[in-house]
């Protein structure tokens, strides 16, 4: 038992100065600030939504819980310094089709969580999947 204790804290010791970074060429943040955007797209951030968007990125973009947080700092940091969403639109069109097509849905999914939508969340997703070559039609939401 002190062994496998011992073990373990020499592992952690080893890491303890390795830090988590993202970059804007990470394709999860691509996509987690395109689906960030949907949240704020009404000018209204709520808790609902906010709960999807981590469900999300936790269950289909592999962001672990321990690193939740520090993920979302730099998804929010990427959304508040760009003006435009091209950069990351731009780097989700070379994803392949089912990926877009997921970050689309997802993108419907957080626009109507708070059971409203708004008319620019439908206008962002719209122009997002133009943008990502996918067909939509308004009246899918």
């Amino acid at each position: 038992m002190y062994a496998d204790m011992k073990s373990l804290l020499a592992k952690l010791d080893a890491h303890a100065g390795e830090l988590i970074e993202f970059t804007p060429s990470d394709t999860r943040v691509a996509a987690a600030v395109l689906l960030f955007r949907a949240i704020l797209a009404d000018g209204r951030v709520r808790d609902v939504e906010m709960k999807r968007y981590r469900e999300i990125l936790q269950d289909h973009m592999d962001v672990e819980p321990d690193e939740l947080r520090l993920f979302e700092d730099a998804v929010r940091k990427q959304s508040d310094s760009e003006t435009s969403l091209l950069p990351h639109t731009m780097l989700a069109s070379k994803m392949p089709l089912k990926t877009k097509r997921e970050i689309l849905q997802f993108m419907k999914e957080i626009s109507v969580s708070d059971n409203e939508l708004h008319e620019f969340e439908i206008n962002l997703v719209t122009r997002n999947a133009k943008m990502l070559g996918l067909p939509i039609d308004e009246g899918e939401f």
